[in-house]
């Protein structure tokens, strides 16, 4: 299709073109695995649950016993993130959530996804959520990035072009035109107390205040990644 297409329409046109099929393909995905008698049983198991670990954004990789939610259909439950959660009111005990939030705008998609995990949280449920870290990036771009196998990891991971150190930020920041904000540790822990969240801490990989957390982390993803927890605080007890 794009062969002949440049004969026809400029340029700009195309360009434009690719984010709104996208839309309509995603769009399509979405309600089309809906409609499906099958799922839309499962999906109101699903749903119907008194309390369950949700991993969201999970693409391919699903966690065995929890509710893995993505537009990849592979998941327990297709959905467009954007659009919330499709959970009730304090129904979740653990949230995860890896490599997604910089696929988000700040600006309205990014915070609204975390309100939403927020609601859906039982009192005291805890989220955990990895992003790429622009801090360790930028660290790499100065050459004060100390640590020698992270900084071997980043320009591995983006040598999409030259494998200068302005490619390995350009490259991280974009993503293929995917990634629309990156967070640093201070950054992210604004956000989430802004939204609601306590005890907003920055963790190591595979390290967490609650067990079943410290298994979860993609060990691929280790370098360059900011780890970062909150709970839900607890409701004070009924006068």
């Amino acid at each position: 299709m794009a062969r002949w297409t440049r004969y026809i329409l400029p340029h700009g046109v195309r360009r434009l073109g690719r984010p709104i099929f996208s839309e309509a393909k995603l769009f399509a995905r979405v309600w089309l695995n809906v409609l499906l008698p099958w799922r839309l049983l499962r999906y109101r198991r699903i749903i119907n649950q008194p309390i369950q670990n949700v991993h969201f954004g999970c693409g391919s990789r699903l966690f065995p016993g929890w509710t893995n939610v993505d537009m990849n259909k592979k998941g327990d439950f297709t959905a467009d993130l954007r659009e919330g959660l499709p959970f009730r009111d304090e129904s979740v005990q653990l949230m995860y959530s890896e490599h997604t939030l910089e696929h988000f705008y700040r600006e309205h998609d990014g915070p609204w996804l975390l309100r939403e995990c927020l609601r859906c949280l039982v009192p005291g449920g805890t989220l955990r959520i990895t992003i790429p870290d622009a801090a360790a990036y930028i660290a790499y771009y100065t050459g004060d990035l100390e640590d020698e196998e992270t900084a071997a990891d980043m320009k591995s991971t983006h040598s999409r072009f030259h494998g200068t150190r302005m490619d390995v930020v350009n490259s991280a920041f974009r993503w293929k035109h995917q990634h629309f904000y990156m967070y640093d540790a201070e950054t992210m822990t604004k956000l989430l107390e802004e939204i609601g969240f306590v005890d907003v801490e920055r963790r190591d990989f595979a390290s967490s205040s609650v067990p079943e957390l410290e298994s979860v982390d993609a060990p691929m993803r280790r370098f360059g990644t900011l780890y970062m927890e909150g709970r839900k605080a607890q409701q004070p007890p009924a006068s």
